[in-house]
């Protein structure tokens, strides 16, 4: 589906007066398919050759829902499909027992918020393309799999130990974790050697409350399956946690170990299915986006091979580029490959790179007939000159070395990292060679073979400093070796003592 189709949907209403309203609100961006009986929305869901994006309810009673065909037939035979029940008012005990037989997804109180409501129906229709309506089945069980982790947060440390410790005898499908606040509770997961697989939260704590730890850790860990819980009646709390939050459950207090054991026995199946269906979904992206990457090496090494390689003297650009292949960044996403896809980012990249190596390959060649001494003197006087704020705008700045071209980038390298040049060992080895060397790694968050959606001049001047880095340093009969690390990495640097010209 483009971007531009309007989703499809169903629409099962109870009033006239209610589908009239819907189709004035939303007849311009839905395709809308009306029924006034589950009976002919169920025959026109197993006739479609797929199902629509979304399935809405107009009900006057949403109690009488609990028991509708219609929903039954569509969470059992569309597991995927979008499933919304709009009402005048949505008591919290048939909210709660439509979520629990998975009935409804979203459930919205008159009057609506129609761009709410559409976002989620647009959502679910690019998610829809994006993974071609399938969602891998959880891997199955091996005695070696980690075992999975519920952690419960409330502010009542004895009723959630009590609990844990009901459980922990209960059954060993899994492991309890308790904490006491949502804070200790993110401490925890950030500590934890494994995958946090569910966690239950009250809503009511001092300090972060309960959604706002849940809407965090849907940003920072979607598989991770999300639960709230109260004792108080609060409807809008548990519309806004459905709605907004997308939770998985909204369970009332108080708590009973046998009620509990089959919700969190039903959520570890989900975090499984979500787990496997990210990982999969992210060797996909992957796999599209390494022939993205191959392109790009490919362009590399054919605009730029010839003129880097002349100037440093050795076959650099080819180490440059497998430096670069050692450097793990960040997985692809759907963004990036858009972007790669859609617009000129790729182009752009190539062509804007290309021009600013260009430019430094011009004054490399005036630098050529500089003469310097390589030594540490030498090299820590080029560091803190290529320090000093814009000095290679003033007018009575003399040419730049070699030597002070391979220290600027180091400094462009440093800088990036929130490092300086001090941050630099600096020492000469048995054999008589300058060896320079960075105390702590350097951070790459991105570079020229990762996914990217969109180019910045700090990001350009950040990959130019490092190739210029190479070239210097072979043009100055020295070696480069970088080990690198995730979005990060090591380097030394070995240069020959020298006292003549650095051509």
């Amino acid at each position: 589906m483009a971007i531009t189709e309007e989703p499809q949907i169903f629409l099962r209403y109870d009033s006239k007066r209610a589908l009239t309203a819907f189709e004035e609100e939303f007849g311009n961006n839905l395709n809308i398919d009306a029924f006034e009986s589950d009976q002919a929305a169920i025959a026109a869901l197993k006739e479609c050759s797929a199902p629509p994006h979304a399935l809405f309810i107009l009900a006057s009673q949403p109690s009488s829902q609990g028991n509708s065909p219609l929903l039954t037939h569509a969470r059992d035979a569309h597991p995927g499909l979008l499933k919304i029940l709009i009402s005048d008012a949505v008591p919290l005990d048939v909210l709660v027992s439509l979520l629990e037989k998975r009935l409804i997804d979203r459930c919205f109180e008159q009057p609506l918020d129609p761009d709410l409501v559409r976002s989620h129906v647009l959502t679910s229709a690019l998610a829809r393309k994006s993974h071609e309506n399938v969602m891998p089945e959880a891997k199955p069980k091996d005695a070696s799999d980690e075992v999975p982790t519920v952690l419960i947060v409330d502010d009542e440390p004895a009723a959630t130990k009590y609990l844990a410790r009901q459980l922990e005898r209960m059954q060993n499908d899994f492991h309890v974790l308790c904490a006491d606040s949502a804070e200790q509770a993110l401490e925890i997961i950030q500590s934890m050697p494994g995958t946090l697989a569910v966690i239950m939260t009250d809503q009511r704590m001092p300090g972060m409350q309960g959604k706002e730890l849940l809407d965090e850790l849907k940003q920072s860990h979607p598989a991770t399956v999300r639960i709230l819980t109260s004792a108080y009646g609060e409807v809008n709390v548990a519309l806004d946690a459905v709605n907004e939050g997308g939770i998985f459950r909204y369970q009332k207090k108080p708590w009973r170990a046998t009620e509990l054991m089959s919700l969190f026995q039903e959520a570890i199946a989900r975090h499984c299915a979500l787990a496997s269906a990210r990982e999969s979904r992210l060797s996909q992206l992957e796999q599209q986006f390494n022939g993205l990457r191959d392109q790009r090496r490919e362009l590399l090494l054919k605009n730029l091979s010839g003129p880097v390689d002349t100037a440093a003297g050795a076959p650099v650009m080819t180490l440059f580029i497998q430096a670069l292949d050692t450097i793990p960044c960040l997985f692809a996403n759907t963004s990036h490959l858009r972007a790669s896809l859609e617009t000129s980012l790729e182009n752009d990249l190539i062509q804007q790179f290309g021009e600013q190596v260009h430019q430094q390959l011009t004054r490399l060649q005036a630098a050529a007939s500089m003469h310097t001494k390589v030594d540490q003197a030498s090299i820590r006087a080029a560091l803190q000159r290529s320090e000093e704020p814009e000095y290679e705008h003033r007018s009575n700045a003399p040419a730049p070395s070699i030597l002070l071209m391979l220290c600027e980038s180091l400094t462009t390298l440093l800088t990036a990292s929130g490092l300086s040049w001090r941050s630099l060992n600096l020492s000469q080895a048995s054999g008589h060679s300058l060896i320079l060397s960075c105390e702590a790694p350097l951070k790459l968050y991105a570079h020229l073979l990762a996914p990217l959606t969109r180019l910045s001049r700090p990001f350009l001047d950040q990959q130019v400093a490092l190739l210029l880095l190479f070239i210097t340093t072979y043009r100055l009969g020295g070696e480069l070796q970088i080990s690198g690390a995730t979005q990060s990495y090591n380097l030394v640097l070995a240069l020959p003592p020298a006292n003549s010209p650095e051509a």
